[in-house]
């Protein structure tokens, strides 16, 4: 997801879970422990949308779902998220024998107990009703979903937490002239007297706010191919695009996706989905864009290059590999603002892609509220978006992250390290935590990185360096150089990281040396042949996160 057009508020209501991160670092990359009783092994939806597409337009329209289940544990009933304010529930068949849908909860008793490992089905039948709520969005002949972080229980009956990851099949019948598109791989499409019946079907694992759909009249339709080079695939491309929008960005965006999903394919691992989709939407959508699985969604007209490349990026960084809970969105939204940095490296070159990095830097500093990014609480209670999804912490600050792991692990180490995580089968096509991520970076790059993600994800703010520095003769005849870095920002840590010294000498030439800080006021002794006249701390501006006071 990416806000393109301004920077979210921040609450400063979250003060105390900020002190319990200060007092309890023993809840640093928690886990999330919560015994799953069930999973959800597929969801097959069934919309009667015919309707929503018919003036006056309404947002209510009928439904059924049957969820193929896993029992984890000895079960009588599986509990659902359903939003009460949006959703009626009817009636349950199958394994279902009775329900109670109260406190956006839907309990359904089973028909008898279920052994764990036991696969069984129910069927829901549902309604949703006449309202705005945000998920469901309906206007002037254009219907579409939003569902993240936890939308997706407004629109249909679901386990509405991303560590369920499902296969779906949604099949929407709509009156014969909407364009209708959904989560996975076309499947048919029939008319039947004034009626278009789609079937989308996933074969790919999907969490619930990654699934969508989205149909207009009269949806202008672009598909192209982009060849998959590990099986020769043929991979359609799709863009849904409306009368009056920029076209010479559209064809841009068009021409550059194919050449993103190469270079991703290359860094990674090879698209991993049925098929590629864009689609715009309408004024009521508060995003720049959404990465839903295989069906990326943009503002209206919002053909933007780098905006289609957060979001394609997404679906290695969210999609293919989801996180398992919301204290580590992070992992998402940092990757996804880190890959347009590289985009921008692969087509302009380095000096590029740092000036793309420097400009997450300058929004995280203007912007920073002052707070941590990785918040354990958000693990069980998730909360409004504007603490989830602060842009100047969990895209630009995370991405700059990013970019100093990159310096402190040396690009063949970085890059060999993400190409092995998206390739690693315990992750893809699944969940993963900050404490599994960082565990696993760890152990590939042969080096324990635990102390820096918790300093820069589990502290607020970043350091601000005044330093010093002496030289003398030597009795040798040489010249001694003394160097002292001292960290002053106040309400944090203090941040380890190796730092870069480029010194310059009497005659004109120069030198970078390299230490590794570890302490404040720590003293650096280097001895050279020839004078020191100035010294520069971090020439190349690699920690980027920082602040240097003369």
């Amino acid at each position: 997801m990416k806000n393109s057009y301004h920077i979210k508020k921040f609450s400063t209501g979250i003060l105390a879970s900020y002190l319990i991160v200060l007092l309890f670092p023993i809840l640093l990359f928690s886990q999330e422990t919560k015994e799953r009783t069930f999973n959800v092994l597929n969801y097959e939806i069934n919309l009667d949308l015919y309707n929503c597409f018919i003036k006056p337009y309404p947002r209510s329209y009928s439904a059924n779902e049957l969820i193929t289940f896993r029992a984890e544990k000895n079960i009588e009933e599986i509990r659902l998220n359903a939003e009460n304010t949006s959703l009626i529930i009817d009636s349950v068949s199958r394994s279902g024998k009775s329900f109670t849908h109260s406190g956006n909860i839907l309990t359904i008793n089973l028909d008898r107990n279920y052994d764990s490992s036991e696969v069984s089905e129910v069927r829901i039948y549902f309604r949703h009703k006449d309202i705005i709520d945000s998920s469901f969005i309906v206007r002037d002949g254009i219907a579409y979903t939003d569902c993240e972080p936890i939308g997706a229980r407004k629109w249909f009956p679901c386990n509405d937490v991303p560590s369920d990851k499902a296969l779906t099949e949604i099949n929407a019948n709509v009156p014969a002239g909407v364009v209708f598109a959904a989560t996975g791989y076309l499947a048919d499409s029939a008319v039947s007297n004034d009626t278009l019946k789609y079937k989308w079907i996933s074969t790919k694992p999907v969490a619930t706010y990654l699934i969508a759909f989205a149909g207009k009249k009269n949806y202008n339709l672009d598909v192209t191919e982009w060849v998959r080079e590990s099986d020769n695939e043929k991979i359609q491309l799709r863009y849904y695009w409306q009368r009056g929008e920029t076209v010479y960005n559209l064809n841009n965006v068009k021409k550059k996706v194919p050449e993103m999903l190469d270079l991703f394919s290359k860094l990674y691992c090879e698209y991993p989905f049925e098929k590629l989709a864009f689609a715009t939407t309408n004024r009521d959508f508060q995003w720049g864009g959404m990465e839903n699985q295989t069906l990326i969604t943009l503002c209206p007209d919002c053909w933007l290059e780098d905006l289609a490349c957060h979001e394609l990026a997404h679906q290695w960084f969210g999609d293919l590999i989801t996180p398992y809970s919301w204290s580590d969105i992070w992992l998402n939204e940092g990757f996804a603002t880190y890959n347009e940095a590289l985009w921008e490296e692969y087509n302009n070159g380095y000096s590029a892609y740092k000036k793309a990095v420097q400009k997450e830097v300058s929004r995280y500093m203007k912007f920073n509220p002052g707070r941590e990014i990785y918040n354990p609480q958000w693990s069980s209670d998730v909360p409004v978006d504007s603490l989830l999804f602060n842009e100047s912490l969990i895209y630009s600050k995370a991405s700059c992250i990013i970019h100093q792991l990159r310096y402190i692990l040396g690009d063949s180490v970085f890059f060999n390290s993400l190409n092995l995580y998206m390739n690693n089968p315990e992750f893809v096509y699944g969940n993963i935590t900050t404490k599994s991520f960082v565990d696993f970076i760890s152990s590939v790059s042969n080096q324990d990185l635990t102390w820096y993600f918790e300093e820069w994800l589990t502290h607020p703010n970043h350091p601000v360096y005044q330093n010093n520095y002496k030289t003398e003769r030597s009795g040798n005849g040489k010249w001694k150089l003394t160097y002292t870095v001292n960290q002053i920002q106040q309400n944090t840590t203090f941040f380890r990281m190796p730092i870069e010294l480029k010194i310059v000498f009497a005659d004109g030439s120069n030198e970078i040396v390299k230490a590794n800080n570890t302490y404040n006021l720590q003293m650096f002794t280097f001895e050279f042949d020839k004078e020191p006249v100035r010294v520069s701390f971090d020439p190349n501006d690699q920690i980027v996160l920082k602040e240097v006071v003369r």
